[in-house]
């Protein structure tokens, strides 16, 4: 009769250890959380694009392009704004699409002469999903931009990652 107490005891004991880190993981899983609603574009934007390059010895510093500031105005899902910075600045317009359960979208094209020379400018991002672990976490739209030579449609674009960060 004790062996079989032992037993159960045993058993028991080793089910609530086996049980407790099952239990801690599924509690502390952090979850993520879609900002899809009208108008989250709205406001100013830290931007900062990024040469794209799957060289792992290239350095921030040499894969950094831009970091200018976005002003966007969003309504019934028409953007403007501007894009300034490092002595350029041009207009943007474009759409947001908002998605259940998929987040947000932007599209933005903009027209910008640089040193005497026209490029067309287009823009897609997503607006990153915030955690819902580790404080308050400032908006965040990831994405890539495509800069053409109008004047040279031949030649292939520039294209680069972009992140831009409300301020």
């Amino acid at each position: 009769m004790l062996r079989s107490w032992k037993y159960l005891a045993a058993s028991v004991a080793l089910i609530g250890a086996l049980a407790v880190p099952v239990v801690v993981l599924a509690q502390s899983l952090p979850t993520l959380s879609l900002t899809a609603q009208a108008g989250a574009f709205t406001g100013k934007w830290v931007y900062r694009s990024f040469s794209v390059s799957s060289d792992p010895k290239a350095t921030l510093a040499k894969l950094a392009l831009g970091l200018n500031e976005l002003t966007l105005t969003e309504q019934g899902g028409r953007i403007a704004g501007t894009r300034t910075g490092q002595g350029v600045s041009y207009d943007l317009a474009g759409t947001a699409l908002y998605a259940a359960k998929q987040g947000a979208t932007i599209r933005l094209h903009g027209t910008a002469t640089i040193s005497g020379k026209t490029y067309n400018y287009d823009y897609f991002g997503y607006l990153m999903p915030s955690w819902s672990v580790g404080g308050t976490q400032p908006d965040t739209i990831m994405g890539t931009v495509l800069r053409s030579d109008p004047a040279n449609p031949a030649n292939a674009p520039l294209i680069a990652a972009f992140a831009a960060t409300r301020e």
